[in-house]
C-alpha cells in the first residue's frame, strides 16, 4: 500500500525526481506514493516547481529549445509560457553561470583569489567555514605587515608548512615501507612524492632564510666596504700630493745661528 500522507518529506522528493526528468505517474511509482494523491494540489504545485527548475537549467545553458520540448514532453504553447513565465530566473541563472565561468578564469590571473579558493576547497567540511570575504582581508593584511617590515607572520606560515610537509612525509614513509616480502604496486609513486615534499621543505626553509637574512645587508655591507676602501684610497693620494709638493718648494732654513751661517756660506 502506497504512502497517502502528504508529508514535506513527500514533497521535497517529488519535486526532486521532477527536476530529475520523472514522469508524474513514474515518481508515483519510484516514491511509493498512493495514486490518490495524483490530482493532489500539493503534490501538482512541487511537481511543477522540479520541473521548472529542470526548465530553467536547461535554456541556462542554451539547450535549443525543441531539444527542451522533446526532453519534458511538452507543447510549444506551454514552453513559451514558461519562457516568460521564468524569464528572469533564466537570465540570472545565465549569469550565474558566467560570472562562474569568470571566476575560474581568476584562478589563473589574480594571486589574492587564488590562494583564496585554494584554502577554501581544502577547508574540511566538519570545521566552521570559512568567510572569502574575512580570508581576503587577512590576507591583504598580512601582505601590509611584510611590505613594512613585519614578517612574522609570513615566518609562521612557512614554519607551519614545513611541520605540515614533515608529516606527511611520514606518511608517505609508511605507506613505502608496507608489509615485509610484498611488493608495492604504487612505491615509485610514493616515491616521487617523497622527493618532492623534500624540495618543497627545502625551498620553505630557503625562503625563511631569506626573509630573516636578507641578501641587502650583504650588499649594504660590501657597498660600506668599497667606500671605506675608496675614502683610505683618496686619503692617501691626497697625502702623497701634499708631500710632493712639500718636497718641490726651497727648503727654509731654519732660524738656528749654526744653519744661518751655512745659508751664508752658499750665498758667497
Amino acid at each position: 500500500m502506497g504512502r497517502y500522507k502528504i508529508t514535506t518529506e513527500i514533497l521535497e522528493d517529488v519535486a526532486y525526481y521532477a527536476e530529475d526528468e520523472y514522469q508524474l505517474e513514474e515518481l508515483f511509482d519510484e516514491l511509493n506514493i498512493s495514486k490518490r494523491l495524483l490530482k493532489d494540489e500539493n503534490i501538482l504545485n512541487a511537481y511543477e516547481y522540479g520541473r521548472g527548475k529542470l526548465f530553467i537549467q536547461k535554456l541556462a545553458t542554451h539547450t535549443p529549445i525543441k531539444d527542451v520540448m522533446e526532453d519534458m514532453d511538452m507543447s510549444e504553447e506551454q514552453s513559451w509560457q514558461w519562457r516568460d513565465k521564468y524569464s528572469d530566473l533564466i537570465q540570472e541563472a545565465r549569469n550565474k553561470i558566467q560570472n562562474e565561468k569568470k571566476n575560474a578564469t581568476k584562478q589563473f590571473s589574480d594571486p589574492l583569489y587564488s590562494g583564496v579558493i585554494n584554502i577554501l576547497e581544502q577547508n574540511p567540511r566538519k570545521t566552521t567555514g570559512i568567510s572569502h570575504e574575512v580570508l581576503k582581508e587577512d590576507i591583504k593584511k598580512i601582505v601590509e605587515s611584510a611590505k613594512n617590515g613585519d614578517t612574522t607572520e609570513l615566518l609562521t606560515m612557512l614554519t607551519t608548512n614545513i611541520l605540515q610537509l614533515q608529516l606527511f612525509n611520514g606518511t608517505i614513509t609508511n605507506n613505502i615501507m608496507g608489509e615485509p616480502g610484498k611488493q608495492l604496486p604504487n612505491f615509485e609513486r610514493l616515491a616521487n612524492m617523497q622527493i618532492k615534499v623534500m624540495q618543497e621543505t627545502r625551498k620553505s626553509i630557503m625562503a625563511i632564510n631569506e626573509i630573516t637574512n636578507p641578501k641587502r645587508t650583504t650588499f649594504i655591507k660590501e657597498a660600506n666596504q668599497h667606500n671605506h676602501l675608496h675614502q683610505n684610497s683618496q686619503e692617501k693620494v691626497e697625502n702623497k700630493n701634499e708631500l710632493q709638493k712639500q718636497l718641490a718648494e726651497p727648503i727654509q732654513s731654519p732660524n738656528i745661528p749654526i744653519f744661518q751661517e751655512v745659508a751664508k756660506h752658499e750665498k758667497k
